[in-house]
């Protein structure tokens, strides 16, 4: 991970700035890591004077989004976003990163920015009190500009491998996408770009060998995927980390379970019970047989768990004591796809019964749903202001934790201890 030289929050004589009246000015830092927080401050007010802060950004795709919220200045002239709550706005409360989580799309159709197409986007700030106005923008640095990507080139594995920048090799992970198949390769590369080398690997969608559709997939196709891994001279040999959201994070338990190739796992809203396909048909099969698992029809919903009986829990459990690595579980207390945290608890269960000897742990974030994601990008897609303000906070808290347990059980010895 390349690393941005510190910067002076206090500095605002940025050439980009533009002050229209008096000494009203933005500080901010010029350039950061898109997953860092940041101190915003607005300067130049007479004390009590209001003072509107918008943030906008126009995404990869050409979409702009916005936020907006109003301020009083204190008895400085100052507003200093990180301690100062908006009158009124896009979010409320002290939040220091507020004005960029809360940004809604232009667009209504749209509920998630595209800002991991390229390494930098950029955010223009301003502050406007009466007539006077400033502003400033800062660059946003998504990942490292020297993240490399490579498609497959094996026959019988698709996907594409993302390489950190910088001589290698690198240890290993697998992003495992959900049943919606491969949405975007944000993970892959912001994996990359905290050095790992990073397999966005696709495991049924187009292409061949993989099915069209989630149904029947072969542990054995991961197994192979793995073993080209090992070939490519730019990748550590070693363990391979596995962090997958909903049914690849079901699918990273289970092969955490039953391949010892696999030194971490980091499951976001996934499930300890292995679940059938829309199809009707098994998920996973392991030596051509299908992986035991539970019928739910029409699909595992936010309910459907807590009717199962104990037999049907215990025989499509997988057996995540037996991972020969650390396992972080993560999930939200509002799921409404399953109940993540339910599903994940039987997990913790298992591995705090049998003394797991590994590091684990579970965090689970009240009035977050199906989707964590990663600090700081605008939240507002996933529902109303609460639960966009839930989800913003669990990102900013799991993404540093799941970063250690990769580096716990892979051995990149520079991340700082999470629990």
């Amino acid at each position: 991970m390349s690393e941005l030289p510190p910067q002076d929050p206090s500095t605002a004589d940025d050439q980009r700035d533009t002050d229209t009246g008096g000494a009203l000015a933005i500080h901010a830092p010029p350039e950061s890591a898109n997953d860092e927080t940041i101190p915003v401050e607005v300067t130049g007010l007479t004390p009590g004077e209001q003072v509107t802060f918008t943030a906008e950004l126009c995404a990869h795709d050409g979409v702009t989004w916005r936020s907006e919220a109003t301020f009083t200045a204190d008895e400085d002239g100052t507003v200093a976003l990180a301690v100062h709550a908006p009158d009124d706005g896009s979010y409320d409360g002290v939040e220091p990163m507020g004005w960029y989580w809360s940004m809604t799309a232009a667009d209504d159709g749209t509920r998630f920015p595209a800002v991991s197409d390229e390494p930098t986007v950029e955010v223009e700030l301003r502050a406007t009190a009466g007539d006077r106005s400033a502003s400033r923008t800062i660059t946003r640095q998504v990942y490292d500009g020297g993240v490399t990507a490579h498609p497959v080139d094996h026959d019988d594995v698709v996907g594409t491998l993302y390489e950190p920048p910088g001589e290698g090799p690198h240890p290993a992970v697998l992003d495992l996408h959900g049943s919606a198949g491969r949405l975007s390769d944000s993970t892959a590369k912001a994996l990359a770009n905290e050095g790992y080398a990073t397999l966005a690997i696709d495991y049924f969608g187009e292409g061949e060998p993989i099915p069209d559709e989630h149904r029947r997939v072969p542990l054995s196709y991961f197994d192979t995927a793995v073993d080209w891994l090992g070939d490519q001279p730019g990748v550590r040999e070693g363990p391979v980390g596995l962090v997958g959201a909903s049914r690849g994070a079901e699918l990273a338990l289970l092969l955490g379970a039953r391949r010892d190739w696999v030194g971490a796992v980091v499951s976001y809203a996934g499930s300890a019970i292995m679940w059938d396909t829309p199809s009707g048909e098994p998920a996973w099969t392991d030596d051509g047989e299908p992986v035991p698992h539970v019928v739910a029809d029409p699909a595992p919903g936010a309910s459907v768990e807590k009717g199962l009986t104990d037999e049907q829990v215990e025989r499509a459990t997988v057996h995540v004591d037996e991972t020969d690595g650390p396992v972080l579980l993560l999930s939200g207390g509002d799921d409404e796809v399953w109940q993540s945290r339910y599903l994940s608890n039987i997990a913790m269960d298992r591995l705090t019964e049998v003394d797991f000897p590994h590091r684990f742990a579970h965090h689970t974030y009240d009035g977050v749903g199906h989707f964590i994601g990663r600090p700081y990008c605008p939240m507002t897609g996933v529902g109303p202001a609460d639960r966009a303000k839930a989800t913003a906070h669990a990102a900013a808290d799991s993404w540093p934790r799941a970063k250690a347990f990769l580096a716990d059980g892979l051995g990149k010895t520079d991340e700082p201890g999470e629990q």
